[in-house]
């Protein structure tokens, strides 16, 4: 250890070390905060957040055990801020605090003014290269080092690195304050090893090179720890400033900690103790017994002993939602997460389904206090969230009444923060934006890991947006995260990327392996097309199974028309009893006319315009709108010659039922989905006990309009390519069985090796079109991707590896 050790330091240079700055008053030059005390408010906030709000996943995830990430976790906290002991931090931070810039340059420290590539030390970057430098014999892990440096979420790429030798070689002055070594340089040097030695002594470690080092997983978890606990030691509401005249006291602690950690009135850490579900645990939670398909999934989650990734294909409005609940429930528990993310496509779907899932949420939070998130860019617009917000915790009371167990906690509103909370529901972008190159992406990956992930219309997604999920299911698979994928129109060749891309990466990352040994209970499980399936990784070994119905196929009439005025007089004669129409269009000019006509040629007819151009204030009322109208407790009144007119958000997760469609044409699987919105809700089974569909429209009927003598319009052509609408009309017929027909009809339309007899130029035109935009897609994807996961090896500077974690920018 240097001569500058704390452990020989006289109580005179300790002092002058107890003068650096941290913090100053924004609205006053009369406050200010020791460097010294913010690096143990931080540190005791470390401690707080990984004893009482993190759940054990993060620590396993991280390939540490619980003990080990708790240590390394408070070292970090008490050593995060080390480059702010520089001559360039201090410089900056005194100007408007001329009494401290006094005390700290009399004291013998050199702070000087003018400094040559100032750009180049932020202290973040500085610390790093305070830790890891050679002139210093800190004998820290260089994972470690990485973490100090991206603590303001953004890290030091690996190129930069490999341009500098040592920073604190090429710029002393930003360091220092003087080029030479002399008493001052010195100084500051002492000022690191108190720094370092209060550190180990807080954290409990008897020397660095005790501290472990960290996989690149451990350091994107941890940095992300450490950016949440450094927000909360920053705020001075929870950890106040003091007077200029106040040099700060040991004896504050620990009752500092304990007050900031009052004030911040975390919620209490979610857990599940439902190790195993069985129907009647089921019903409690949901008001029905499992159907088929619910109960499958529930006995393939109760029986894996590592689950992984869990695919399920099924029909629409079978209850996918509530299958991965349950799931998710069993799986929180098994794995020692604290809380589940939910995505889904749309704004709109994401609060067609806030209710529901806030439903189940109070009924999972009965033993404690816990956080709920709509996370999407206009979530203050829904009146239910924006209410919740108002009121923060203010609404859980100490009592255990299930209604007042759940909030929304303000320190988790905004958007870096959006995936914190214990339960999540959001758009899909928000799990998608884990692998792109971003700031603070490791907030993301901190939230994702402590969680079960369950993704809606994993089909609903281009080539570009595919790529950005199978890097996050990655991650997810390195960090051992469950994750569930819903859908009900998947091709099976996207199903076998997506369980290989899990099963291949938990191979990898997760246990290590060079080369991925995975292993298949049946041969077949990439062609399968049975429906619905449920396919799903358990550890190393992918199964699957097929799962059996009593539900009877629901046969939907196909019929085509040719103009928006066939349209009206088909619809006026099969609404002349009452009941209600959807028409979906591809664009938003053609949902435009065809309301303008309908509005103008229909007689007393309620029509009903909604796509995404409208204000979010207008969205949100028509979604409410329209679910009152069409949805489950719709009757008779409601319903009555009523036409919902609208764009692609129509056809996914909005949980309404129409007695009539008409659709422009789009690719099978979307149209699939739109047809699933078709006699959605069977009175048979008491889904719409206040409705009685009329005689006209009581077999489901499924209206294609046509532009002219052409299948589709220019419009449809440019958002969909001409492709898959030139094979989804070849595959239609007179008729399709739901959900029968599902399947076989997807497969061959997404299937490359399968042209359906389709022939001729403008057909070869389109498909050599189909296949360049997926191409240049998935390169455009890459140019953002967050790289994979590095596996065992750590990232060494000084070798030809590179850290995904550093090297992302």
């Amino acid at each position: 250890m240097k001569a500058g050790s704390l452990r020989i330091m006289n109580q005179d240079t300790l002092s002058q070390y107890r003068l650096l700055m941290a913090k100053t008053g924004r609205e006053t030059e009369e406050e200010w905060l020791p460097l010294w005390m913010h690096l143990k408010d931080t540190a005791g906030i470390m401690e707080k957040l990984a004893k009482k709000w993190v759940p054990d996943s993060i620590p396993a995830a991280a390939g540490m055990n619980c003990s080990q990430f708790l240590t390394t976790a408070k070292f970090l906290g008490a050593v995060h801020d080390i480059g702010k002991a520089t001559s360039y931090f201090q410089s900056i931070i005194t100007q408007n605090c001329p009494q401290k810039y006094d005390e700290i340059t009399g004291s013998g420290f050199v702070v000087n003014k003018k400094y040559r590539s100032a750009g180049k030390t932020p202290h973040a970057y500085a610390g790093q290269w305070i830790l890891q430098s050679d002139m210093n014999e800190f004998h820290i892990p260089e994972s470690l080092a990485l973490v100090v440096g991206s603590h303001h979420g953004k890290p030091i790429s690996y190129d930069y690195i490999m341009g500098e030798t040592d920073m604190i070689k090429a710029y002393p002055v930003n360091f220092f304050g003087v080029e030479e070594d002399n008493t001052s340089r010195r100084l500051w040097e002492a000022s690191w090893y108190a720094i370092m030695d209060q550190a180990l002594h807080l954290a409990g470690v008897p020397r660095a090179d005790a501290l472990p080092v960290l996989m690149p997983e451990a350091q994107v978890l941890l940095s992300g720890l450490l950016i949440i606990a450094d927000w909360i030691a920053s705020n001075t509401d929870y950890f106040p400033l003091l007077s200029l005249d106040d040099p700060g006291a040991e004896g504050a602690y620990p009752s500092r900690v304990e007050e900031g950690w009052a004030r911040v009135s975390f919620p209490e850490r979610w857990s599940s103790d439902i190790h195993l579900m069985d129907q009647e645990i089921f019903k409690e939670r949901f008001d029905f017994w499992p159907n088929e398909v619910q109960a499958q999934m529930l006995k393939a989650v109760n029986d894996s002993k590592t689950p992984g990734l869990f695919v399920l294909e099924a029909q629409m409005g079978i209850g996918k939602t509530e299958a991965a609940l349950g799931a998710a429930e069993i799986l929180v528990s098994q794995n020692h997460n604290g809380g589940i993310f939910f995505g889904l496509p749309t704004q709109a779907t994401s609060n067609g389904l806030f209710r529901r899932l806030y439903n189940w949420a109070q009924k999972v939070s009965e033993e404690t206090v816990n956080a709920v998130r709509l996370a999407h860019g206009s979530a203050e617009f829904n009146e239910e969230y924006h209410k919740l917000a108002l009121q923060g915790m203010s609404n859980v009371d100490e009592d255990e009444r299930e209604q007042d167990r759940l909030g929304v906690h303000p320190w988790f509103q905004g958007n870096k923060r959006a995936l914190l909370s214990d339960f999540v529901i959001g758009t899909v972008d928000q799990f998608l934006m884990a692998s792109l190159k971003r700031k603070h992406f490791m907030l993301r990956h901190f939230g994702l890991a402590g969680k079960v992930v369950v993704i809606d219309e994993c089909h609903a997604y281009d080539a570009y947006m595919n790529a950005y999920l199978d890097r996050s299911l990655q991650w997810m698979a390195a960090y051992g995260v469950p994750v569930i994928l819903l859908s009900a129109t998947l091709p099976s060749e996207r199903r076998k990327e997506l369980v290989e891309c899990y099963a291949k990466a938990y191979s990898k990352y997760r246990l290590g392996k060079r080369r991925p040994d995975i292993t298949y209970t049946r041969s077949d499980w990439k062609e399968n097309t049975s429906y619905p399936l449920l396919t799903w990784t358990d550890g190393e070994t992918v199964k699957q199974t097929d799962i059996r119905q009593s539900l009877p196929d629901k046969s939907v009439t196909i019929r085509y028309v040719n103009t928006i005025p066939d349209m009206i007089r088909l619809l006026d004669e099969r609404l002349q009893d009452g009941g209600c129409g959807c028409i979906i269009a591809n664009t938003v000019k053609a949902a435009q006319e065809i309301y303008t006509v309908c509005v103008h040629s229909m007689e007393q007819v309620r029509v009903i315009l909604y796509h995404a151009q409208f204000t979010v204030p207008d969205r949100y009322e028509k979604e409410k709108q329209l679910l009152d109208k069409m949805g489950k407790s719709s009757c008779d009144s409601d319903r009555n010659r009523l036409i919902l007119i609208g764009t692609q958000v129509l056809e996914q997760s909005l949980d309404y039922d129409a007695d009539i469609m008409v659709t422009q044409l789009c690719p099978i699987d979307l149209l699939l989905q739109r047809i699933g919105r078709l006699h959605r809700h069977d009175k048979r089974n008491e889904k719409m006990p206040n409705y009685s569909r009329p005689d006209r429209l009581g077999k489901p009927e499924c209206i294609i309009l046509r532009d002219g003598e052409n299948s589709y319009d220019s419009g449809s052509s440019a958002v969909y390519g001409e492709y898959l609408l030139m094979k989804t009309e070849q595959v239609l017929g007179t008729e399709l069985k739901i959900p029968g027909d599902i399947p076989h009809l997807v497969q061959m339309v997404y299937d490359l090796g399968n042209d359906l007899e389709l022939t001729g130029d403008a057909y070869e035109c389109a498909k050599d079109t189909y296949k360049n935009d997926l191409k240049t897609k998935k390169q455009s994807a890459k140019r953002y991707l967050l790289k994979a996961p590095s596996g065992s090896e750590p990232f060494s500077s000084d070798s030809s590896a590179s850290s995904p974690y550093i090297s992302y920018l």
